[in-house]
């Protein structure tokens, strides 16, 4: 991910990104990478049980599928290799495309699964190499949206270890800077683990 925002979340959490987001009078979810025709829609629920979801601005063009013959397939840059290998290892049907990253104007969500002892990362931001080249109001919301979650979280995990709570059972793999929003952190100062 380009540009994101790493986060502990209860569903409650997660409800109230979804409604700064204006999910769903502003914004539609459906699943990343594949993009289908007519485009699958998904529920709150449902994005919340899937592993990748692409968030949809109603207000922005609709998000760019490569197809067959489509110039991100045959580029010679990271993205190129990338869209390649998701291709032959997706390989969407001849009504189904997938999202040209550099071209849409659109976020990249994992929610994290949350249980009452423990929880997973959640993330949410852009995969274009350069948010501006699509447009700078896309990347305007991408930043007001990962600065709304720094905002509302509490700073857990990450490089600097004196800013980050020693008192809460935190173990994960990166260094990255992950924030507990307010729900998770108090589920973590209860006791469950951030994983």
């Amino acid at each position: 991910m380009v540009a994101a925002v790493y986060y502990f979340a209860t569903p409650d959490d997660q409800a109230d990104l979804l409604d700064y987001l204006g999910e769903p009078d502003r914004v539609t979810l459906h699943p990343w990478p594949i993009i289908a025709s007519p485009p699958v829609a998904l529920s709150r629920a449902e994005a919340l049980s899937t592993s990748q979801v692409m968030v949809v601005r109603g207000d922005f063009d609709p998000p760019s599928a490569i197809r067959p013959g489509h110039a991100a397939l045959s580029e010679q840059s990271k993205a190129g290799v990338f869209n390649r290998l998701n291709w032959q290892r997706l390989r969407p049907s001849p009504s189904e495309g997938i999202v040209d990253s550099n071209a849409s104007a659109v976020l990249f969500w994992t929610p994290g699964q949350a249980s009452d002892s423990a929880l997973s990362t959640s993330t949410i931001g852009s995969q274009a190499d350069a948010m501006h080249a699509v447009s700078t109001e896309y990347e305007r919301w991408v930043k007001g949206v990962i600065g709304w979650v720094r905002r509302r979280g509490t700073k857990v995990w990450g490089l600097e270890r004196h800013e980050v709570r020693a008192d809460l059972d935190v173990q994960l793999s990166f260094v990255n800077n992950v924030y507990a929003l307010p729900g998770a952190l108090s589920a973590l100062e209860g006791g469950a683990s951030g994983r």
